[in-house]
């Protein structure tokens, strides 16, 4: 989460016009130059112009809130605009712009005040081949295979699993190095970076702990300085994959010292898929208790482009003010549909015991497109 959109119009009008430099060349001119032919379209695919190695795309979505001690609610969660240039052969330039909140709807009411506009993601990759490759700038950080995929059209579910989100920041900005390579006749992914967020500080957003709708917003993880990586070894034809994540890092606030382990996998089957995540973080201060938790979750095609979805969570929160002893449990059950590619509906409930602040229980259903 960031600064609401009317705090910050000076930031917004910077930033769009960094997007619109970074594709070199101004669209106005497009109609009368012959170079900026653009490729036939495909919806999801993004607006690609070859000879100008320029793609724009994106996402927006609309959810609706049905929980716990709250009004129903539309929202317009998300409107994402994706720019990605190529320069030359070995540089490639990506930034996301994202208008958050933009609209919320409660009965009769209709409010925009939370509305923000953030830099999600700007950096800038340099390319040696397949298996080491450079970026510098504002990136996802690499902890388990959540967070590098979190855009609504690209899950599974509306809700987000605490543990994706709750012990670490989102984003990270500094260097990091990644890639592919061979180990015994499999793929084995890598990324290793270093962040360094008291200086960088691009967009000056705020991590939310707990970002479901309703939840306690008065916690952040936002870095002041990391240093972690990730392994991803594919197995078994690409069907089985199982990740090890670590991380140490210093909070904005509290500044206080952290290290966090996590594992992930996931399965592709025949007649289902399988995936889950689960972290545990030490450090802060003292007499603190570790946070720790983790989710499966199984998705089964039910018909054509219709799957059921069912999670299982299990977290404790060291920060919030409960029982050391006290553990969230989350269950939701769900539907996600794909009409047409680059289209998604979702309905979900969800349940729990100890969840109020967390997650609250409650109907959650989400229209997505990625465009």
């Amino acid at each position: 989460m960031s600064r609401p959109l009317h705090r910050c119009p000076l930031r917004a009008l910077v930033t769009l016009a960094a997007l619109l430099c970074l594709s070199g060349a101004p669209f106005a001119s497009a109609a009368q130059d012959d170079s900026w032919q653009p490729a036939p379209y495909t919806l999801g695919q993004g607006l690609y112009f070859p000879q100008q190695g320029l793609r724009v795309g994106g996402y927006a979505d609309l959810h609706f809130y049905d929980i716990e001690n709250q009004r129903p609610t539309y929202s317009f969660r998300d409107i994402s605009l994706f720019v990605t240039k190529d320069f030359g052969s070995n540089w490639q330039a990506f930034a996301e712009l994202d208008l958050g909140d933009a609209l919320d709807i409660s009965g009769i009411h209709a409010s925009s005040s939370d509305s923000e506009l953030d830099i999600e993601r700007l950096y800038l990759d340099y390319h040696v081949d397949q298996t080491i490759n450079f970026r510098f700038g504002k990136f996802l950080t690499p902890v388990g295979e959540w967070n590098l995929v979190h855009a609504d059209p690209l899950t599974w579910t509306v809700s987000r699993p605490l543990t994706t989100s709750a012990a670490f920041a989102r984003h990270a900005a500094g260097a990091m190095m990644y890639g592919t390579m061979p180990v015994h006749g499999n793929d084995l992914d890598y990324w290793f970076y270093v962040d360094d967020s008291a200086h960088l500080n691009i967009g000056q957003d705020e991590n939310n702990a707990y970002n479901s709708y309703g939840a306690d917003s008065s916690l952040q993880n936002n870095f002041r300085q990391a240093v972690g990586g990730r392994l991803l070894y594919h197995l078994l034809g690409d069907r089985l994959g199982i990740g090890l994540s670590l991380l140490d890092y210093q909070l904005q606030q509290p500044r206080q010292q952290y290290r966090l382990a996590g594992v992930d996998f996931s399965w592709s089957g025949r007649y289902f898929e399988m995936t889950g995540e689960a972290i545990r973080r030490s450090g802060g201060p003292a007499g603190q208790p570790d946070e720790q938790g983790g989710f499966v979750e199984v998705e089964v095609p039910l018909w054509q482009r219709l799957y059921a979805v069912g999670r299982f969570e299990r977290y404790r929160s060291a920060v919030q003010a409960q029982s050391q002893t006290q553990i969230t449990t989350l269950r939701t059950l769900g539907f996600n549909y794909r009409p047409i590619p680059g289209v998604v509906l979702k309905l979900e409930r969800r349940e729990g015991n100890h969840n109020l602040q967390l997650a609250p229980a409650g109907w959650l259903a989400s229209a997505a497109v990625l465009f």
